[in-house]
C-alpha cells in the first residue's frame, strides 16, 4: 500500500494485489462504502464523512483518490423521491452525501469535494441555507435513509433498468 499526498487537501492511496488479497477485496467489486471503511482503517480515522473518494479499480490493484471537503455540508430539499434519485445520479462518484426524510420532505446533505456548489443538484432540488449544525438536528429528528454515500447506497436498489 502506498499513500501519496496531492497538495494539502488530497491524497492518493494505491493498494496492490497482495494487500487486496489479504483483505479479501476484488478491485472490480469495491463499493464506496467498502473503500471508505478501508481508508478509515488505513488512516486509523473513524470519521471519513468529510472526504470524497474516487475509485479506480484495476485488474489486480486499486487506486483511491481521497479529497478532504470544506467540512460544511450543503443542503437540498426534495418533495419527490424520483427527483432525489435524479439528483443523486448527478453527484460526482464518491461524493460524501447523506439523505434524510423529515416531515414529508427529503433532505440531501452533500459535502462538495472542492468546496464549490454542485450546480446539477439545483436542477432537481431546492438548495436551502442552513448552519452546519442543522446536520445534528437531522440526525436526531429525521429518518436517515442513507448515510455517507447516498448515491451508491440508493443506486444499488433504484438503478435505471432495475425492476
Amino acid at each position: 500500500m502506498d499513500i501519496q499526498a496531492i497538495g494539502s487537501r488530497a491524497f492518493a492511496v494505491y493498494i496492490g494485489e497482495p494487500e487486496l488479497h489479504k483483505r479479501h477485496i476484488e478491485p472490480r467489486d469495491i463499493t464506496v462504502s467498502a473503500a471508505r471503511e478501508l481508508i478509515e482503517h488505513v488512516l486509523d480515522c473513524p470519521d471519513t464523512g468529510t472526504v470524497s473518494l474516487e475509485l479506480f479499480p484495476g485488474r489486480h490493484e486499486l487506486l483511491i483518490f481521497v479529497r478532504r471537503s470544506a467540512g460544511e455540508p450543503e443542503f437540498y430539499e426534495f418533495t419527490d423521491f424520483e427527483a432525489v434519485l435524479s439528483a443523486l445520479s448527478a453527484l460526482p462518484v464518491g461524493s460524501a452525501s447523506s439523505l434524510f426524510y423529515l416531515r414529508g420532505v427529503y433532505i440531501l446533505a452533500v459535502w462538495p469535494g472542492d468546496g464549490a456548489r454542485i450546480q446539477a443538484l439545483c436542477e432537481f432540488g431546492l438548495p436551502v441555507k442552513r448552519a452546519p449544525a442543522y446536520l445534528l438536528h437531522l440526525r436526531e429528528h429525521a429518518v436517515t435513509l442513507a448515510d455517507g454515500d447516498a448515491a451508491q447506497t440508493l443506486g444499488r436498489y433504484f438503478s435505471p433498468g432495475r425492476e
